[in-house]
């Protein structure tokens, strides 16, 4: 299916500027209620298709008018500044830079306040700051909008009432927390309009609670997210250019030149859904402002501990695929001297490997029992041979633990045991889907089906990870050949 953003013949503007906020809220329940069938159907007929697209413009069309009723409504009152850039040029243009503008000023302001209050740290502050700032305008465009809604102190205190109880929470609400809300929902009902494959119910978890911009390694060593290329999207997939390079020629005079043209890969890396289930008593969730926090904790725990595994071994399969599994099998797998024997040649032989184009930013990556037989590595007169460990470097490069790789060497059955890997760890892609959701369990009941006392926090993420260009890495493999 083809999704086209171009105005259709005959649109009529003003009739959707004479609704009411509550007439265009209803239609878009109404649009989205009409386009949920329509993208399950992997082949749409034409008369589909274009009815789709329809209701896809009408939809956003509803959605900015409301943003600029907002804007308009906060600009009377003094709180937003219409940039110089909108004084000129036609209606449209001024929308435009007055929406944009005002939004990410809206989102950035949101993430210095939770900086400041404590409510989000400083590496997640940055992290979602870069969200926001850079990367393609599309990406930077939902970044904003998310931060704007999901950061928004009172939505996080009507998530908190939600939490402390689902069935009756709301009517604690404040109308101003009872707005914020319904901000949330209008994002995510745009959303699940403009995504065929955003799962559909469930609250957004407040910028301040979400773990996808949380890098934290608690409970496992894993300095992928760090020394990675993280990128962010808003749709099931991130596509990265990636070429072999072209090839240049030495020519006599008046020689032909030669096709040197480079071969492009383009496959995409989808994301996958991961989940975290948290039950929690009445008593701990009547404590909403400290169980908010804690919720925190044991959820980015509980996820960079899944992740740490996925994006080094992960399958790739419902999944995401860890940078072992993309290696296994290419010629980036560098096989040791000798089998069932990790010695120290294999070091240098695994360096040696890497072309000279990404040796310059390489670095290594194993479990700390593998660094710990590197360094007992000695020369004949009893001397280290990679002294430099102490110091966190190998043969002048840095390296970092990873405690989900093999941390010992199988000599039982015919196994692989990847127990290093050196290369250009940007070429390691990580892909992370803004807007973590999550479903509140009224109630939880034991094996005779009756209340335990407890309630259930189900949040679930989408990220996704693998290898954009195999040959900027290099794998060692001590082979088990029993």
């Amino acid at each position: 299916m083809t999704i086209h953003t171009a105005m259709p013949a005959g649109f009529d503007f003003e009739a959707l500027h004479r609704l009411t906020p509550d007439q265009r809220l209803e239609r878009m329940r109404e649009i989205n209620d009409e386009l949920t069938p329509l993208g399950k159907h992997e082949n749409l007929t034409r008369s589909q298709e274009e009815r789709f697209n329809e209701l896809n413009f009408e939809f956003r069309a509803l959605t900015r008018i409301g943003e600029l009723a907002e804007i308009r409504e906060q600009a009377r009152g003094g709180n937003v500044v219409t940039p110089r850039s909108a004084m000129s040029g036609t209606d449209d243009d001024r929308d435009r830079d007055v929406w944009g503008d005002a939004i990410t000023t809206r989102a950035r302001r949101n993430i210095d306040a939770a900086n400041r209050s404590g409510t989000l740290p400083s590496d997640a502050a940055e992290n979602a700051e870069r969200l926001v700032t850079t990367g393609p305008h599309g990406e930077r465009s939902a970044a904003a909008r998310w931060a704007a809604v999901a950061g928004d102190p009172a939505y996080l205190r009507a998530f908190a009432h939600m939490v402390a109880d689902p069935t009756r929470g709301h009517l604690m609400w404040t109308e101003e927390e009872r707005e914020a809300f319904a901000a949330v929902q209008r994002y995510q009902s745009e959303e699940r309009a403009m995504s065929l494959t955003t799962t559909e119910g469930g609250a957004l978890v407040p910028l301040t609670l979400d773990p996808a911009i949380h890098l934290s390694n608690a409970g496992a060593i894993n300095p992928l997210p760090q020394i990675a290329r993280v990128v962010t999207t808003a749709t099931d997939s991130w596509t990265g250019i990636n070429s072999s390079g072209a090839t240049a020629e030495w020519l006599a005079e008046e020689a032909e030149a030669a096709d040197g043209a480079p071969t492009v890969d383009d496959e995409p890396i989808p994301v996958h859904k991961g989940s975290c289930f948290v039950p929690f008593s009445y008593e701990v969730g009547m404590d909403a402002v400290n169980f908010t926090s804690e919720i925190t904790r044991v959820m980015v725990d509980s996820i960079a501990v899944q992740e740490a595994v996925a994006f080094t071994t992960g399958s790739g399969s419902d999944q995401p695929t860890g940078f072992v599994t993309a290696l296994t099998g290419t010629a980036s797998e560098v096989n040791a001297a000798a089998d069932d024997t990790f010695a120290a040649g294999d070091v240098y032989a695994l360096q040696n490997a890497l072309p000279a184009r990404f040796s310059g930013n390489a670095s290594w990556l194993s479990s700390l029992p593998v660094m710990n037989l590197i360094r007992q590595f000695e020369t004949t007169g009893g001397a280290l041979k990679f002294p430099e460990l102490a110091n966190g470097q190998l043969l002048g490069r840095p390296i970092r633990e990873n405690s989900t790789m093999d941390s010992t060497v199988t000599t039982t059955g015919a196994v692989s045991n990847f127990i290093l890997a050196y290369g250009e760890w940007k070429e390691f892609v990580i892909v992370r889907r803004i807007g973590t959701q999550v479903e509140l369990v009224p109630h939880l009941f034991g094996a005779s089906r009756r209340p335990t006392g407890q309630r259930g926090f189900h949040a679930w993420y989408r990220t996704g990870s693998d290898v954009l260009v195999n040959n900027a890495l290099r794998m060692l493999d001590v082979a088990s050949a029993a």
